[in-house]
């Protein structure tokens, strides 16, 4: 019995001790999001009126990945009528610290407001809360990868109804706003090509856009630079292989957030000493997100960011997109990129090209709830 009763005072000192399991099996199902699965939990007596909605996303994936994820999930929770949390902290993210980042070790708040003024520990004791489902997508069938990672809508298929629901609860902290607007400051009396290029993991990341190579980016950057007669250049990147590579090409005229981590293809961003590194990460990608809204033009190989970007900007801005196609499944992309990389194009290998768009977001006629 003594034994029984430790391990019980053990249990009540972690991440987890204050749920009352339901069985699994006890799901919550809404008539307006009937594909998903929603957890019913009972962990107290508080708030015998209200229903809490836990959006929760473990371990997820890359910064506006999850931020889409979230996003996605306070419009079903405002469907819903229900009062929202997010949880990354019992639930945690790639970026989540050892330590507490903002007097917290919930991720969310490393970086933005929180979504209500209700705090995890009171939420924890309440009578009535919803759990969001996990899921990304309807699964990594090869076949039919292409129409799966359709329905999870990202930034460029997002519409009013995602800017109504940012609007009222996407609140970024105002530490991160102020190093954007520092960097802004450059912009002053220049004719800005703001460019975002992935390296590092994603070459061989599977279900993922193939990065562009050196090739179609140097392509690229001078055909824009000459045509429409852009004087500097604000790199994205956390590749710092691809870095140098544009110092050494168009140094003079150069700049970038110096406050970002940087990686090589052997090494994980993620992968560092520093106990603030993860947070690092995670911030680096927001300021470069909001830097980017305020550049003249834009260049990316398909990615997060900058979609992210051209939907965050308060105006229209021209983009140019390096379209590789996607990778297929784990096995196949650890090569793919790698060997369309050396090919010539008449042999399966990548071409120079660009997608030049003025319209910034493509419409969705989906409801945004296969996440």
């Amino acid at each position: 019995m003594f034994i029984k009763f430790l391990r019980k005072k053990i249990y009540q000192r972690t991440h987890f001790a204050r749920q009352s399991w339901i069985p699994k099996n006890e799901i919550y199902r809404s008539n307006l999001f009937n594909e998903l699965n929603f957890e019913y939990r009972t962990y107290g007596n508080k708030n015998p009126k209200k229903n809490f909605f836990i959006i929760r996303r473990s371990p997820g994936a890359g910064f506006f990945s999850n931020l889409c994820f979230v996003i996605h999930n306070l419009y079903i929770c405002d469907k819903l009528k229900m009062t929202p949390v997010v949880d990354m902290e019992n639930y945690q993210t790639f970026y989540n610290c050892k330590k507490k980042i903002n007097n917290s070790f919930n991720s969310w708040n490393y970086y933005f407001k929180p979504v209500s003024n209700y705090k995890l520990s009171e939420v924890y004791r309440s009578k009535n809360v919803i759990i969001c489902d996990n899921k990304t997508s309807r699964g990594y069938n090869v076949d039919k990868f292409k129409k799966n990672f359709m329905f999870f809508n990202g930034f460029q298929f997002f519409d009013d109804r995602h800017k109504k629901i940012i609007k009222k609860y996407i609140k970024i902290n105002k530490d991160i706003i102020s190093e954007a607007d520092y960097i802004k400051k450059q912009f002053k009396n220049n004719r800005v090509l703001g460019i975002c290029f992935r390296g590092s993991d994603s070459k061989k990341n599977a279900y993922q856009p193939h990065t562009p190579t050196k090739k179609q980016m140097i392509y690229a950057t001078n055909f824009l630079l000459k045509k429409y007669n852009y004087n500097k250049i604000y790199l994205c990147t956390e590749d710092s292989d691809y870095l140098n590579f544009y110092k050494k090409h168009y140094d003079k005229i150069l700049f970038f957030n110096k406050n970002s981590p940087r990686t090589t293809d052997t090494k994980d961003l993620f992968d560092s000493k520093n106990q603030n590194h993860r947070y690092l990460v995670g911030k680096g990608n927001l300021v470069d997100m909001l830097v980017l809204t305020e550049v003249n033009h834009m260049l990316f190989g398909v990615s997060n960011i900058p979609y992210t970007a051209l939907f965050f900007a308060k105006k229209k801005i021209l983009h140019s997109i390096i379209d590789n196609g996607m990778k297929d499944g784990v096995l196949k992309s650890m090569f793919s990129w790698y060997i369309k990389s050396i090919f010539p194009k008449f042999m399966g290998g990548f071409k120079n090209h660009l997608i030049t768009k003025k319209k910034l977001i493509k419409k969705s006629k989906s409801d945004f709830v296969i996440i």
